[in-house]
């Protein structure tokens, strides 16, 4: 594989994880809107040939647009007209250049356009639930002694396209897991679901972040492509909900991305997050 020439721009966020129903669409959704809203220019492309969950949202979003006569910030659709490898290396080389960030959203499933996705990403962001089913994908633990046993397929597949970009990225890739739908008191089953990623986390490469929680208004929104930003221009669609909006917020400053436009908000700490699901 041969890595493209990067420009000062275009830094390529890749949403992946080979279980479906983890809320990977919805996180990559939220992400895109965050960003548009921080100013920064941003475009998406849902390699998810089997559902495109993102680009649904986000002609559902332009739809909304026009139903409610507002403007609404949203990113750049970028569409592949032959779906491969090739096709989709020679867009993002252009979307580089035009965008800051570029949003991509992989389906739950091995394809040698999704791993070409995940070479070429500088983040990568795996959201999680708390089950163990979905641990099985980034390492196996001992039910019973708790002990970690051996990395999951996903994670060997994380490893293995890693390891030959080391000579010839501009820089180190970073590799997150986010722990999505957790409830704002920490279960017994969702701390140990944490403590096991906290034994994985070392040994498969990657750093645990927050993730968005279960809240309905995530659910009511997202089919209509709107997020809780936009309740600014649309208050007759719901209440505000601050805390839900900084959630976003931390979950983005969390990503530790190249941008400017994060840096001036209130910092959260992912420690403070996670202690305070254990209360």
């Amino acid at each position: 594989m041969k890595y493209p020439v990067t420009s000062p721009k275009g830094h390529i966020i890749v949403f992946a994880n080979e279980k479906g129903g983890v809320g990977k669409s919805t996180s990559a959704f939220h992400t895109c809107i965050a960003l548009c809203n921080a100013g920064e220019s941003v475009a998406a492309l849902d390699v998810d040939l089997r559902q495109l969950t993102l680009h649904r949202a986000l002609w559902a979003r332009l739809e909304s647009a026009t139903e409610y006569g507002v403007k609404l910030p949203g990113p750049e659709q970028i569409m592949l007209a032959q779906q491969n490898e090739s096709e989709l290396e020679e867009k993002l080389r252009m979307a580089r250049i035009r965008h800051s960030f570029i949003i991509i959203d992989v389906g739950g499933h091995d394809s040698p356009i999704a791993r070409r996705a995940i070479f070429m990403a500088d983040t990568i962001v795996t959201p999680v639930n708390d089950s163990f089913i979905d641990l099985d994908m980034l390492g196996r633990i001992d039910p019973r002694s708790g002990e970690f046993k051996t990395l999951g397929n996903f994670a060997r597949l994380v490893e293995h396209l890693k390891e030959p970009g080391l000579a010839i990225r501009p820089k180190p890739l970073d590799w997150v897991v986010m722990q999505n739908r957790s409830r704002s008191l920490g279960t017994k089953n969702e701390i140990k679901v944490r403590e096991a990623l906290e034994k994985i986390a070392p040994v498969a490469g990657f750093r645990l972040v927050p993730g968005l929680r279960e809240r309905v208004t995530y659910r009511e929104l997202f089919p209509q492509g709107l997020t809780l930003f936009d309740l600014e221009m649309l208050p007759q669609l719901g209440r505000m909900q601050p805390q839900a909006r900084e959630e976003i917020w931390a979950m983005l400053r969390a990503l530790r991305l190249p941008s400017e436009a994060l840096i001036p908000r209130r910092v959260i700490s992912d420690s403070h997050y996670w202690d305070s699901q254990k209360v």
